[in-house]
């Protein structure tokens, strides 16, 4: 797959079943963000495509109903609440949520999440990216250094949804080089060496 010219990965195919859990690791720079991006659609290859066989016998949705992303470059609207978001961005997809109950899984209190984004912590932007994530309850998660910037509840709170999200039924592919979660998180792994 190449990307503005440059080849990022030769070779990669990934199958994902019911369950799966895909841990993507690799030194700064080695294209691990870009590789989500590109899964999640939100990025073209110069070459390569990304394809999703979802079964069934209905016609095929467009790639994005199935994938909840989350990464550092999602960023909520800084002058809305967290609750406006998760809304905003439902309406958008054409989705009816309860986004309170979205907050109250990612553990934002109920003051912080009706105070504009702009007053949160790095911490509690995260918590909001991984809510947004969710919205439409995605057969894949695609998870960017989730844990960046949240404290040992927040980690808590998303290694809850990770294991209910595979447990269910769910897939997952989770860029992280943070040892412990590689352990924790289990599944296969793909590595992404220097270039």
């Amino acid at each position: 797959m190449s990307y503005r010219g440059r080849t990022l990965f030769s070779g990669l195919s990934l199958t994902l079943s019911p369950g799966d859990r895909v841990v993507v690791s690799g030194s700064n720079g080695t294209g691990k963000s870009t590789f989500l991006k590109i899964a999640a659609g939100l990025t073209r290859p110069d070459i390569g495509r990304i394809a999703l066989d979802a079964g069934g016998d209905g016609a095929p949705k467009p790639l994005r109903e199935y994938l909840g992303y989350a990464g550092p470059d999602v960023n909520p609207y800084e002058e809305l609440t967290a609750i406006e978001n998760l809304e905003f961005i439902a309406r958008l997809r054409g989705l009816a949520i309860d986004a309170d109950a979205l907050l109250d899984r990612l553990g934002l209190t109920a003051r912080a999440r009706r105070t504009p984004v702009k007053s949160y912590s790095s911490g509690m932007r995260q918590r909001v990216r991984l809510a947004a994530s969710l919205i439409a309850e995605p057969i894949v998660l695609l998870w960017d250094e989730p844990t960046a910037m949240l404290d040992e509840q927040g980690r808590r709170v998303a290694d809850e949804i990770l294991t209910a999200h595979t447990e269910a039924g769910g897939m997952a592919v989770i860029a992280t080089n943070d040892s412990d979660e590689i352990g924790r998180w289990g599944g296969r792994r793909i590595h992404f060496g220097d270039r």
